[in-house]
């Protein structure tokens, strides 16, 4: 596969063929990735009839640098961090209304090769990274003229590797989203995210020993919100090229926020779909959106969550005061 032959096709899966590691390809056609996670994407991509054989394209890793140099793509416009539960989906769903805009929700494969330094026969952490780069490359390819954005919603611990992706991409803007622990415990009980179940992802992505895991779910998805919010902090003190939003915030509140920081103006008509859109849930566009009451915090496992967080909240609203600020003495 090269040249032309290589437009819609995305690195999709890695596998392997005892040998080493094959990277297995899907060919999306004209498909627009408009799902709330690229999991749906894939699924109705697999049904296709261009993907309806019993072989499955491969190649072996090393091709992505080789063949990503022959594609037309547009570079990231913002990575989206979140704490999960936290309306990013829904900022996804909104930002993808607009056709414009390439939106990626959670790629399973950007995520493989991200843990690779993590897994047996661990790559380092350069080449993972630089096949990171890469791959995103295939998903940002532009398939027609009007796309010009590109807005990549990574997975909820890919806030801990925060540095290795402002180092690929020093200067994109990076969108932080979060809430309060109680509300993203109570979210969790109903519907367990991999970051909240033990062995799931590798203890090693979140500096979690043997002694920190634990078959209560709450307390151990509230060490990984520990984790969370302290890298959230340490990004405040080290970085400048991010927004900070809270859920609490409203959604429509956050998108316009993060369409202002970018530079861009939405059109009437773009923000009446957003806001019929908001209207339904997130994650399952067929139902309702719910507005839930603030859930109790009054957990002991939770205190140390609650002080972080509280830490972040003032952070956040002294940074707005100030912009306020100068905006009035302008």
């Amino acid at each position: 596969m090269h040249g032309e032959f290589l437009k819609n096709f995305v690195p999709v899966k890695l596998v392997s063929d005892g040998n080493g590691r094959l990277c297995q390809w899907l060919n999306t056609t004209n498909k627009k990735f408009t799902e709330p996670f690229f999991d749906d994407t894939i699924r109705i991509c697999k049904n296709l009839p261009e993907n309806r054989h019993s072989f499955k394209s491969a190649s072996v890793l090393q091709m992505l640098p080789l063949w990503s140099a022959e594609m037309k793509f547009i570079d990231p416009t913002a990575f989206i961090f979140h704490v999960s539960r936290c309306g990013s989906t829904l900022l996804s769903q909104l930002l993808a209304l607009d056709p414009k805009n390439i939106v990626l929700s959670e790629v399973p494969f950007l995520d493989e090769v991200m843990r690779l330094p993590f897994n047996p026969n661990r790559l380092s952490v350069e080449e993972s990274d630089n096949y990171f780069r890469e791959a995103l490359r295939f998903y940002g390819q532009q398939r027609d003229q009007d796309e010009s954005s590109l807005f990549v919603k990574l997975d909820s611990w890919h806030l801990l590797f925060y540095d290795r992706l402002r180092k690929l991409y020093p200067k994109t803007p990076f969108i932080i989203l979060y809430r309060s622990p109680a509300d993203i415990i109570r979210s969790q009980k109903r519907s367990r995210g991999m970051q909240s179940v033990p062995g799931l992802i590798e203890k090693e992505v979140f500096g979690f020993t043997e002694t920190d895991l634990t078959t209560d779910l709450d307390l151990y998805m509230s060490r990984v919100l520990e984790k969370y919010y302290s890298e959230i902090l340490r990004i405040t003190t080290t970085d400048e090229n991010f927004l900070l939003v809270n859920y609490d915030q409203g959604i429509l509140s956050i998108i316009k926020r993060c369409l202002s920081r970018l530079g861009i103006t939405p059109e009437p008509g773009y923000l009446k779909k957003m806001e019929a859109r908001m209207e339904f849930d997130g994650k399952s566009p067929s139902f309702f959106f719910k507005t839930e009451q603030p859930a109790s915090n009054d957990a002991p496992y939770l205190q140390k969550c609650i002080e972080l967080y509280d830490l972040i909240e003032n952070i956040r609203m002294s940074s707005n005061a100030v912009k306020n600020k100068l905006q009035q003495e302008v």
